[in-house]
């Protein structure tokens, strides 16, 4: 009978625990959260063929650049080639075209950063996945500018801190951080940073090779920097934050603050005020629904604005649920547009926001 009661004792709380864990990772994805749409203003479609999984915006001259590929047939397992595409902001109808005029054999593109040098000079750094994201060598693809909005093929970089890149931030002609958003490659890694277990490296790449620089990320989203190139952010996405750090000249980094976001966020635009519009996974669980069978997933914006020492506040912009566009992934900022990017969805949303 003892053994039968430590026995019955032990299920139980086995129960309690695998119950209790469930019910955190169900809170932590959002699956509980109420979705209530708003934003003040209005927004248009842009049809594309393929999705913008990122966009970068070149403030001086109102250019748009978005990373454009077919991610759900991706999905699917069948093959795909991409391009970057530019949309001019200064003139309406919107119009996307494609901005590269030579390209390496193989796009498959994912994070980009526009560099603009002090003369002036305009280069474009485009992460590229290999056909199978894990097992095949991921790279950077640097283009530079040879006509107005017109980018060339130059150089293709590699290496072993390119294990699964997400995002990266250009910070000189050939420099650049990566955030990467596994440890590992592989399915499994993936399953284990959705969970929430284990972290991923933030990478330097200081024009001849890489080194990472941290590596405690809660799977690296998205990254960008400051003007000046001495601050970087960077969004953890299954950490449901921001995490804002230094940089010194040799590269490295130090940690400055952190600021909690109720969301998983992605990609981070720095607008031209300096706050921070990151888009975010208001239901990660949906989103994995969506990726599966095609159900709505919610996308969201925020506005973070950092104040002195670690004070910040956060404010949600944008929220739908999946209706307009799902799996938003990227908030990109022009004077009162807004431009929201999807994982999947063959558009952009250009809202135009309502106010002073």
């Amino acid at each position: 009978m003892k053994i039968v009661k430590r026995l019955l004792i032990t299920i139980g709380i086995l129960v309690l625990v695998i119950g209790g864990t469930t019910f955190w990772m169900l809170y932590r994805s959002g699956a509980f959260r109420e979705i209530k749409p708003h934003f003040a203003g209005r927004c248009e479609a842009l049809p594309l063929p393929g999705s913008s999984e990122d966009i970068q915006v070149d403030r001086e001259r109102g250019m748009a650049y978005l990373s454009v590929i077919d991610r759900k047939s991706i999905v699917e397992g069948k093959d795909a080639q991409g391009t970057v595409m530019r949309v001019d902001l200064n003139t309406r109808p919107f119009a996307a075209v494609d901005a590269l005029l030579s390209r390496p054999s193989s796009l498959r593109p994912h994070g980009l950063s526009l560099y603009v040098g002090a003369d002036g000079v305009r280069r474009l750094f485009v992460i590229n996945h290999g056909r199978d994201r894990g097992g095949d060598s991921e790279a950077v693809e640097l283009f530079i500018e040879t006509a107005p909005g017109e980018f060339s093929h130059v150089e293709t970089f590699h290496g072993r801190a390119l294990n699964s890149p997400n995002d990266l931030v250009a910070v000189g002609p050939r420099q650049f951080y990566v955030a990467n958003d596994k440890a590992l490659g592989g399915a499994f890694a993936g399953i284990l940073q959705m969970a929430g277990i284990g972290a991923s490296p933030l990478s330097y790449f200081d024009g001849g090779q890489a080194r990472d620089v941290l590596t405690d990320i809660a799977s690296g989203g998205g990254i960008n920097a400051a003007p000046d190139y001495r601050t970087l952010y960077i969004a953890e996405t299954t950490g449901k934050r921001l995490r804002i750090v230094d940089r010194r000249e040799d590269g490295s980094v130090s940690e400055r603050m952190r600021v909690e976001l109720d969301t998983a966020p992605d990609n981070i635009d720095v607008a031209a005020d300096g706050s921070l519009w990151v888009a975010g996974h208001a239901n990660t669980l949906a989103l994995v629904r969506h990726f599966i069978g095609g159900t709505p997933a919610p996308s969201q914006v925020w506005r973070v604005a950092l104040g002195p020492g670690a004070a910040a506040s956060v404010e949600e912009l944008y929220l739908d649920d999946g209706k307009q566009i799902s799996a938003g992934s990227v908030g990109a900022t022009w004077d009162k547009l807004l431009l929201i990017g999807s994982i999947t969805e063959r558009k952009i949303l250009i809202c135009e926001r309502a106010g002073p």
